[in-house]
């Protein structure tokens, strides 16, 4: 089950809220934890006692380091995260171990490929901080299992984040009123979120399929594709993370924002700061400065990055094409922390945008591409090998449609800005009011019937 689906809009979410809404308040949890079973069940029930474990795992091990003294301490936290870790490398990474070594002449017959459960990187990460957090004593151990399972489990961003951190939502797992404001303001998010995943991302998927799938790519089918594709997570990940967070605020939870307009960013550290915010700050926090972040030598802290970086690449897919993306990136940190400690000139912010955002979509073009074969055809077309202009072949998917979308989602990237320059509605572009959200809404629900179902991108992280 999706959100932007008949049977989560008009099933799913209405009997949660009123069954929400009917029992005691000393009751609220379990029933969020109860539903949000039922949607994971939906999808693949069979993998349901896997989390179930790991947060019975993670919550037993909390406990243990709450109480534990001197080296028990250290001994409860490898405990408390070990396993969980253990459970991604089997489910996420084993397969591609597999296939690395069979490609390389390994003996290895009749391998059956694990499948992979939606959302097991999202859930185990949010075990792990909380295991760290308990040790570092920046949050208390949870006493209640239901409270513990409610915030692992909650449907809204079980599958695809953002990743809720226990602290975050720690106060109001134990105590919460219901406010029509608040749930007036959730029900905002998540019609914005599902007009964003509907009317844009979903409207450009044909094309960034069609774009990946062209033997011999021209320079125009890549930019295009790229743009395309640029665009297409972008709305598809942002509109998801503002459905969770309306759901979330629907019920009294409150999860972390996700995105601040990150292709509006001047240099690669901006970006970071702005794009998928619940990994980037999880990977600074739990990762990089627990390698040492900056405090050690310059050599060091570029090491540090070039690891949390190539980390951070492959927890989004079990594909080297994910690892190189990912040090990509780190490159581009690195590159940019020696810029500053050599004192060179800074950048213009135009430039730097410019240069930030062609950097960014060279990454995506690998981040997109199943695997190395696709990844050097798309960049040979870049190139010019296969001629400039549009080919025949991408232009069938290149409809009137697809690039109303797409010169739709480029307004909607620069909005905020131009808002601010040239006229005075920034708070309105930026927080459109609740009824532009209903008919937009309105709009994506009339749209949608006419469209298969179109599962989220990060579902498959």
């Amino acid at each position: 089950m999706v959100f932007v689906s008949d049977s989560f809009v008009f099933v799913f979410l209405p009997v949660f809220l009123i069954c929400y809404a009917i029992v005691p308040a000393s009751l609220r949890n379990l029933t969020i934890l109860i539903f949000s079973l039922i949607f994971y069940g939906w999808w693949r029930f069979d993998f349901l006692p896997l989390l179930i474990v790991i947060a019975f795992w993670s919550w037993v091990t909390g406990r243990w380091i709450s109480i534990a003294s001197g080296r028990e301490r250290y001994l409860a936290l490898l405990a408390g995260i070990i396993p969980p870790i253990c459970s991604l490398v089997l489910f996420k990474y084993v397969n591609l171990l597999v296939d690395s070594a069979t490609t390389l002449g390994a003996p290895i017959n009749d391998w059956s490929p694990i499948p992979l459960p939606i959302g097991l990187s999202f859930f185990v990460f949010g075990a792990i901080s909380y295991s760290v957090d308990v040790f570092r004593k920046t949050v208390a151990a949870e006493p209640s299992l239901i409270n513990y399972a409610t915030y692992q489990s909650m449907f809204g961003h079980l599958v695809a984040g953002p990743i809720v951190r226990y602290q975050s939502v720690a106060d109001r797992l134990k105590a919460r009123s219901f406010d029509i404001d608040e749930f007036a303001e959730g029900l905002r998010r998540f019609m914005l979120g599902f007009a964003q995943k509907v009317l844009i991302a979903d409207t450009l998927a044909p094309m960034v399929e069609a774009g990946y799938a062209l033997p011999t790519p021209s320079s125009a089918d890549v930019a295009l594709t790229v743009v395309a594709y640029t665009l297409h997570l972008y709305f598809d990940f942002a509109g998801y993370s503002s459905m969770a967070i309306g759901l979330g605020l629907m019920v009294g939870l409150k999860f972390p924002e996700n995105f601040d307009n990150p292709y509006l960013s001047s240099s690669l550290t901006e970006f970071w700061r702005r794009w998928h915010i619940s990994l980037s700050s999880w990977l600074r926090d739990y990762l990089y400065i627990s390698l040492g972040g900056n405090r050690a030598g310059r050599t060091r802290v570029y090491f540090n990055l070039m690891v949390t970086m190539g980390l951070g690449g492959l927890w989004h897919g079990a594909s080297w094409t994910f690892l190189v993306w990912g040090i990509w990136h780190g490159l581009g940190l690195v590159a940019g922390r020696v810029w500053t400690a050599m004192r060179m000139p800074a950048i213009p912010v135009v430039i730097g945008h410019i240069a930030t955002l062609a950097f960014v979509m060279i990454g995506w073009t690998l981040f997109r591409a199943q695997d190395w074969a696709t990844a050097v055809g798309m960049f040979r077309g870049l190139a010019g090998e296969n001629g400039l202009a549009m080919s025949s072949g991408f232009a069938v998917a290149a409809r009137p449609i697809e690039l109303l979308s797409l010169i739709a989602g480029i307004a909607l990237v620069y909005l905020p800005l131009l808002s601010r320059v040239v006229c005075s509605c920034a708070p309105i572009i930026e927080r459109p009011p609740f009824t532009i959200a209903l008919v937009l809404w309105l709009w994506s629900l009339w749209v949608m019937q006419g469209r298969t179902v179109i599962p989220f991108l990060y579902f498959q992280f």
